[in-house]
């Protein structure tokens, strides 16, 4: 049996449509595996992590005020503190504690600045008033009238310039650490009779640095350092 076109009204053999029919079904089918694969490049997953949290130590020195200024007066030739060593010793020592109240291991170092009144008790020389400053168990800021710089020299400290960063243990500091100061003076029999009336002025600031990442190098307890970034 024929059968027309239905588009020109030309007989067409039921063989021949039936092919086009087949084809028409293979080009719809060869879309539907084209869509297929294209679902398949959109799975998907995702994972979240938990919070993680970043939170900066602190570096603090626990005085109420780092600086701290003990002031001498009123001295006799032959005067000196409980702890000098020589000369009458029956004057106070000068005493402070120090903690450090950081939550990071830090570096502790102590700047001295000696100042002067007029006249000066304080000459620079063995004949005006001397210092000793010490860590109590530990190594001697200042001694008489001189400071151990970096290299180990003795260094003579010059009233109105402040010695800086000397260093006050090769150990960094946890937090709760404690450190007792002592000052010590004396005015030397040989102080000469123009010194009456005279005063001197001995601040010691303290301050602390992280120790991590920042080595020491050759830096000594007792001596100033400046191998290590401070501020």
């Amino acid at each position: 049996m024929k059968m027309q076109n239905e588009t020109n009204g030309t007989e067409v053999s039921p063989k021949f449509r039936k092919r086009k029919w087949v084809l028409r079904v293979a080009a719809g089918s060869a879309v539907v595996v084209a869509m297929a694969a294209g679902s398949v490049a959109l799975f998907s997953d995702t994972k979240t992590s938990s919070t993680n949290s970043f939170d900066a130590g602190t570096v603090s020195v626990g005085l109420g005020s780092t600086s701290t200024t003990c002031t001498i007066d009123l001295l006799m030739p032959d005067d000196s503190s409980a702890g000098f060593g020589s000369g009458s010793q029956s004057k106070s020592t000068c005493t402070y504690a120090v903690k450090y109240t950081g939550t990071v291991d830090a570096w502790l170092a102590a700047d001295v600045l000696v100042e002067t009144g007029t006249p000066s008790l304080y000459t620079g020389t063995s004949n005006g008033l001397q210092y000793k400053v010490k860590v109590a168990g530990g190594p001697t800021l200042m001694n008489g009238t001189t400071f151990t710089s970096e290299t180990g020299s003795s260094t003579g400290v010059t009233a109105g310039s402040a010695v800086s960063n000397i260093l006050l243990s090769s150990d960094p500091a946890v937090e709760g650490d404690e450190l007792e100061f002592n000052i010590d003076y004396l005015l030397p029999r040989l102080a000469p009779n123009t010194l009456q009336g005279g005063s001197a002025t001995i601040t010691i600031t303290f301050h602390a640095v992280q120790s991590a990442n920042q080595p020491l190098g050759g830096c000594v307890a007792g001596r100033q350092c400046n191998a290590i970034t401070w501020y």
